[in-house]
């Protein structure tokens, strides 16, 4: 159902992205993965067996070297004694552990893509599912576009670290415990010269930490606002060419994406950053390493756990240990800039989640064989805004089966009394009631399904005719369709190649305004409420349509309630009850010749219409 006018809105309606919880967010996160632990499980021994090969395969190369001869300080150069048995097992144990390393990490980064695809898409339906049932206030007062940006932007950038991040995040935690123990048994003092790495490193990431959070939120509440300013000119795109907008548009969405651009350059220029740095300390720990390797070796300094002398072959896996050691610490610096934006994204995504949830639960049952369709508002008060009110101590009370209109100027409340009826908002005091029952002990469910309304502005959507009128009974049948049809007067469906089958394009633009509006009425038919509300539903059609649909309409409004918000007052003179707002108060009440005969608000509306046309 379309959006219902008469509520605040604003084109950024979002408020500003404020530092967030990283430690709560991760929280909630990690529930959502949770559901899927069996698969991360797998994912987990697959990425340790795989690291486990890469960290066995540092020591099969030193024993590779080892096997070619060893170094004696006391002697001038190589003692050759080469073992040929040993470098060739050692040879086939390198083999197997680098082929094991690509099988098990192409299993792993398999597996990985499915868990974040899954862990995805149930975040995805979930954000999707608790948007449809946001109050409608929700939409009135946020950015559409920074709504839309949160279930597209924020959950790829969920999507996308997680399927880059979980392996590596694994694998390197493993690496470096693995790498720090194979490091400290072989030579406690060239591991104290590698952990220079590690504190310039853990240093660096958190100096910069502090920077890159806030201008990736910073991006992305950016981004929901370039969208936002997007989907404002396509949606609108006739109305700006008509006006010779374009110069205009294209500057608001320059100036938006100026904003975005430096907020991006900020942003991926830190995070860029981070990568090229830890590479240049990774490189300062393979010179060091290189260095008092050899002064170590010469000077026959330091050893193993054991008491074993250093040697040329420990010095060169050191050398590709260290190296090993130093690639998660750099690798997660650089996924640092992916992760934190992923972050920002999920903090965004749960603070939708986190939104409260119209309920639809009920005090009072509904039954609707005993439906009578008898409305009362009783002292009801109600501001969108506080401190403003629309409506106040109203009171009207509408029999079953009537027909009435509510007419008066904009703003006077016409449009809000059918969002309170609809309980799209909750009133701030007072009582509406139908057969007795407060609405607000009613199911919204079990009310709204009682209720059918045609809005001013048919809303179709990008489905066949068919699916679009049976949108309000999803079980109807094609007969039901075609009556429906038939009694909204829609022969032109039947002209189309494949009739009710016919698919229509986005807002379908491929019929005409008139068109969309019979086919709502049609939508309306099938629905058969209890209660019709009409808001200036002839609006957009011509006039011998218009008649046609009248007469539809008389057939529908029979022994039905009825509410018809009319701005055409020629369309309302048959009603039996006028209602005549003003600042969300009843001012007038009557039927159309007892209301002209009073020559009060509603006549002098009326002459303005149609007497002061001739003068």
């Amino acid at each position: 159902m379309a959006r219902m006018g008469g509520g605040p809105g604003g084109r950024f309606g979002g408020k500003p992205s404020k530092p967030k919880d990283t430690k709560g967010t991760l929280k909630k996160l990690l529930k959502y993965i949770s559901s899927f632990k069996w698969l991360l499980l797998v994912i987990i021994v697959l990425v340790v067996i795989y690291t486990l090969a890469t960290l066995a395969a540092n020591v099969f190369l030193k024993n590779v070297v080892a096997s070619l001869g060893t170094y004696d300080s006391t002697l001038p150069g190589f003692t050759v004694n080469p073992d040929w048995n040993a470098f060739v097992n050692n040879i086939v144990l390198l083999i197997v552990c680098y082929v094991g390393y690509i099988i098990f990490n192409f299993f792993a980064s398999f597996l990985s893509t499915i868990f974040s695809n899954k862990v995805v898409k149930k975040l995805r339906s979930d954000l999707f599912d608790k948007i449809v049932y946001l109050p409608i206030k929700y939409t009135d007062t946020n950015s559409h576009g920074d709504i839309m940006s949160r279930i597209t932007n924020d959950v790829d950038n969920i999507s996308n670290a997680l399927s880059s991040s979980v392996i590596s995040l694994i694998s390197s935690i493993i690496t470096i415990i693995g790498c720090l123990g194979i490091m400290l048994w072989y030579s406690p003092l060239l591991t104290a010269v590698s952990m220079i790495s590690l504190i310039l490193s853990m240093g660096l990431a958190l100096f910069m930490a502090k920077y890159m959070r806030p201008l990736f939120s910073k991006q992305q509440k950016v981004l929901g606002e370039l969208n936002t300013e997007t989907e404002e000119t396509v949606t609108a795109f006739m109305t700006v060419k008509a006006y010779n907008h374009q110069p205009e548009a294209m500057k608001a969405f320059n100036e938006k994406s100026d904003e975005l651009k430096k907020a991006g350059l900020k942003a991926n220029i830190i995070g860029g950053s981070m990568g090229p740095m830890m590479n240049f300390i990774g490189n300062l720990t393979y010179f060091l390493v290189c260095i008092f390797g050899s002064i170590f070796i010469l000077n026959n300094i330091g050893g193993t756990l054991l008491g074993q002398p250093l040697t040329i072959a420990i010095v060169v896996m050191f050398l590709t240990t260290s190296k090993q050691f130093n690639r998660p610490i750099s690798e997660v610096a650089q996924l640092y800039s992916g992760i934190v934006s992923a972050l920002a994204g999920a903090e965004r995504i749960f603070k939708i989640l986190d939104e409260y949830k119209e309920d639809f639960s009920k005090k009072v049952d509904f039954d609707a064989n005993d439906f009578q369709g008898h409305i009362n508002f009783k002292g009801v008060d109600f501001g969108y805004v506080e401190g403003q009110q629309v409506l106040n101590d109203f009171n009207l009370d509408i029999e079953p089966g009537e027909k009435i209109a509510l007419v008066g100027a904009t703003g006077s409340g016409k449009t809000t009394i059918v969002n309170l009826l609809l309980r799209f908002y909750d009133i701030d005091n007072g009582e509406i009631t139908i057969d007795g029952k407060n609405i607000n002990d009613m199911s919204k469910k079990d009310l709204r399904s009682a209720i059918s309304i045609v809005l001013q502005d048919p809303m179709l959507f990008a489905d066949t005719i068919a699916n679009n009128v049976k949108y309000g009974k999803e079980d109807a049948t094609d007969e039901e369709i075609d009556n429906a049809l038939d009694f909204a007067n829609c022969r032109f469906v039947r002209k189309m190649a494949e009739g009710k089958n016919t698919e229509l394009f986005e807002g379908a633009s491929n019929i005409s305004q008139g068109q969309r509006q019979l086919l709502t009425i049609a939508r309306a038919v099938l629905a058969d409420p209890k209660i019709l509300i009409l808001d200036e539903a002839t609006s957009s059609v011509d006039t011998r349509t218009e008649k046609k649909i009248q007469d539809a309409m008389v057939k529908l409004m029979q022994n039905r309630t009825s509410i018809i918000i009319a701005h055409r007052l020629s369309t309302i003179q048959d009603a039996d009850k006028i209602v005549v707002m003003d600042h969300g108060h009843v001012v007038e009440i009557g039927n159309h010749n007892s209301l002209l005969e009073k020559g009060g608000v509603y006549a002098s509306l009326y002459n303005t219409q149609f007497k002061g046309l001739n003068t």
